[in-house]
């Protein structure tokens, strides 16, 4: 109102009742507020945060209130409810303006005595004491929604842009229309006629719609350019010709809210020049309200002002915001400033507390990261403790070098036993000092490259022991940053033990070999008898058999070969290699051949997709391991779905995929499957079986034949491995 009132601000919602005062009671002949329309309309009732009763009020006791306005419908209804609900003990209660985002927090100060509203305009509302669900009292059992709001704007508005307030106006009006339609179709475009959209993109428009079309207070109404203004006469009868000392009868203020000649003339929807409107030109002295001339030079009511207001600065100076000036309820100019500059106070102080709140947000906010600050000062020492000692009682030899200058900071005790250095030995030595040769200076250049992190392995190195022998041992490299620099972590394993395993290693795979070798040889031979025999009376079906074991007997062989290739390279198979042109079609037909038994009692679909004229350079035996070993997979690890094998040709590459419908391979273990001797832990392969060398053998020889191999899997769905080869012409 003040903002309109001296012309800061254009247009603005305004209480209804405030417009009234200031249209009422005017002095000036030239207006500064004009109406427009209504806005708001609410079903107003006295909320409390408990029931009480009228022998609980206390004459004592200073009683605060909200309220939008000083000059609001929810003040006159206040006092309203106050006089009906106890009329032989009235209390003393101070009527704050307070804005709507504090509306809360002064409702629920132990002294506030309740707040008149809606659950709409306070949605916190719904879960405090409504007195009409209690009380019978004639303010409350009122059903009516009470003009609470109005479009006004100000005179120099008016004055220059008269044909922009129609568009405001007509503006306003359109949304309210939207709005009812929107609630009583329940499918209005009120979002897209509205571009909602575009001016507000970060708003959910689903929640938005489901506001403003489920709510049962807008459906009942509370948006509306139409009011009945006699829902107001019983307040300003009872209450407001009181308060302002007057004796006006309600009808006598009926033309000020008289909205007709405005609606009408927004019907064509176009805009016009508001001044040629009588609501919107200059009152006449006959339209003048104002009071009796009081003679307040007489009054020394500037000096008694002057001294109130030095008062109420002192005592906020001390500390003491809530400090207010004495005012009544009359209509002379001195009472009339100190409303004014108790609402300003109260707009101040109600600011004030909401930085207060911030403040106090701030400070524990502050509180808890210090908290959380010392929480991990502790983890962190504690973690350093742990460090310490998981470093210094490791079984491993381990010690820590600085990056930029090679020297050793600190080595651990198993470290100290190792070489016989002590704590003072190894602060005074660089670790080239003790690993004799230049590997390391070789592959670590100590000061350069700082950033990069480095790991690296060094079999087989000897080191300088205190007392002169040298030691050989296995040396890794891992760089940490303890601190802003980097360091290095060094750990020294004696390799004396591995090198036993190793040697057993071998002399047990070449025994083993040896003793396979010998009865596989064994079983070939009959077996080239049987096939020789022209005598036996085989029929087909055991030829099929022969066949098939010859088959498996020459792959049990290869898999001997290739178990030694894997376990150990101190011997390397010297016999040439036949490296052939072939058709991969064929092998894998004969690779299903061979391992259909596997399938039986299975219920297992077979889709093949094996297109002929595709050829590949390799070993023909190699790549029929590389298909067995995948084929033989599938079969194992599908109980019952499809099986799929398929050939076409991709970017000038021979594409080879092996799928099936199986249990899949868990996610975690995807990275691992071609290792040596893995197998995923799981009891489902726990009953199947197997030594965990397929995969990797079918690793080995894809790089063997130039080829790459990729694996797709889900749980539960089935596992797809696909693999890639050098496409070769027919004519090469």
């Amino acid at each position: 109102m003040p903002l309109l009132d001296a012309g800061r601000v254009e247009a603005g919602e305004v209480p209804t009742i405030a417009y009234l005062q200031d249209s009422y009671l005017k002095k000036s002949k030239l207006k500064r507020i004009y109406k427009g329309i209504y806005l708001y309309h609410s079903p107003l009732s006295f909320y409390s945060r408990f029931q009480f009763k009228p022998e609980d009020l206390t004459r004592n006791k200073a009683y605060i209130l909200p309220v939008p306005h000083q000059y609001s419908i929810e003040r006159l209804y206040a006092e309203k409810f106050l006089e009906e609900y106890a009329p032989k003990n009235p209390v003393k209660v101070r009527y704050i303006d307070t804005p709507g985002f504090l509306e809360e927090k002064e409702f629920l100060k132990p002294s506030c005595l309740g707040l008149v509203s809606d659950p709409f305009s306070s949605p916190f509302l719904r879960n405090f004491q409504d007195f009409a669900n209690t009380l019978e009292l004639p303010i409350l059992e009122t059903k009516s929604l009470f003009p609470s709001t109005l479009l006004a704007f100000s005179g120099d508005a008016v004055l220059k842009t008269g044909r922009e307030v129609s568009g405001v106006l007509l503006a306003v009006k359109k949304a309210i229309d939207l709005l009812q339609n929107t609630n009583q179709l329940n499918n209005g475009n009120l979002w897209e006629d509205l571009q909602l959209s575009h001016f507000y993109p970060h708003l959910r428009v689903g929640e938005t719609k489901n506001l403003l079309n489920a709510h049962p207070l807008i459906q009942k109404g509370i948006f509306s350019y139409k009011g009945d203004v006699t829902t107001l006469y019983p307040l300003l009868k009872d209450v407001y010709f009181r308060l302002i000392r007057r004796v006006i009868q309600p009808d006598a203020v009926k033309t000020a809210f008289d909205f007709d000649e405005i609606l009408t003339a927004l019907e064509p929807k176009k805009l016009f020049d508001v001044r040629k409107l009588s609501s919107f030109q200059e009152p006449t002295e006959t339209k003048l309200h104002a009071p009796s001339q009081i003679n307040y030079r007489k009054l020394n009511a500037v000096r008694h002002l002057i001294v109130d207001v030095n008062s109420v600065v002192l005592d906020i100076l001390q500390g003491n915001y809530n400090s207010r000036l004495n005012s009544d309820e009359t209509l002379q100019l001195d009472n009339r400033v100190k409303v004014l500059v108790n609402s300003m106070l109260d707009s101040f102080n109600a600011k004030l507390e909401l930085q207060r709140e911030e403040i106090t947000e701030l400070e524990n906010l502050i509180s808890i990261l210090e908290i959380k600050l010392d929480r991990s000062a502790v983890d962190l020492q504690y973690s350093e403790e742990k460090y310490r000692y998981l470093f210094e009682f490791s079984r491993e030899a381990i010690a820590l070098v600085d990056a930029d200058t090679g020297s050793i900071l600190e080595a651990n005790n198993q470290f100290r036993l190792l070489t016989g250095y002590t704590r003072g030995d190894i602060t005074k030595m660089n670790i080239e000092d003790i690993i004799l040769g230049n590997q390391v200076s070789n592959q670590l250049r100590f000061g350069s490259d700082l950033s990069s992190d480095t790991m690296l392995s060094l079999p087989d190195v000897e080191i300088l022991a205190k007392d002169g022998t040298k030691l050989e041992v296995d040396i890794s490299f891992t760089s940490i940053l303890l601190s802003p620099k980097k360091r290095y972590q060094v750990q020294f394993r004696p390799n004396s033990e591995r090198k036993e395993q190793e040697r057993l290693q071998h002399e047990f795979i070449s025994n083993v070999s040896h003793e396979l070798r010998s009865p596989m040889t064994n079983i070939r031979g009959y077996l080239e008898f049987f096939k020789s025999d022209t005598s036996l009376p085989f029929n087909t079906e055991h030829k099929n058999m022969l066949e098939v074991i010859d088959k498996n007997a020459k792959r049990l062989s290869f898999l001997i070969e290739n178990l030694l290739k894997l376990t150990t390279s101190r011997e390397k198979d010297k016999e040439a290699e036949v490296v052939e042109i072939f058709d991969p079609v064929s092998v894998i037909e004969d690779v299903i051949h061979m391992n259909s038994h596997l399938a039986k009692g299975k219920p297992i679909e077979w889709d093949l997709s094996l297109k002929k004229g595709f050829f590949l350079r390799g070993i023909k035996f190699e790549f029929s391991q590389i298909i067995t070993n995948l084929y033989v997979n599938a079969l194992k690890y599908t109980f019952k779905g499809k099986i799929g094998i398929s050939i076409r040709e991709t970017n000038g590459k021979i594409e080879i995929t092996v799928e099936d419908t199986g249990i899949g391979i868990d996610p975690n273990y995807k990275n691992q499957i071609f290792d040596r001797f893995f197998r995923i832990p799981s009891s489902d392969n726990k009953k199947i079986g197997g030594t965990g060398l397929g995969l990797s053998i079918v690793k080995s020889l894809v790089d063997k034949m130039s080829g790459e191999i990729f694996v797709e899997s889900s749980m539960g769905e089935g596992s797809r491995f696909t693999l890639y080869f050098p496409k070769v012409n027919i004519s090469v």
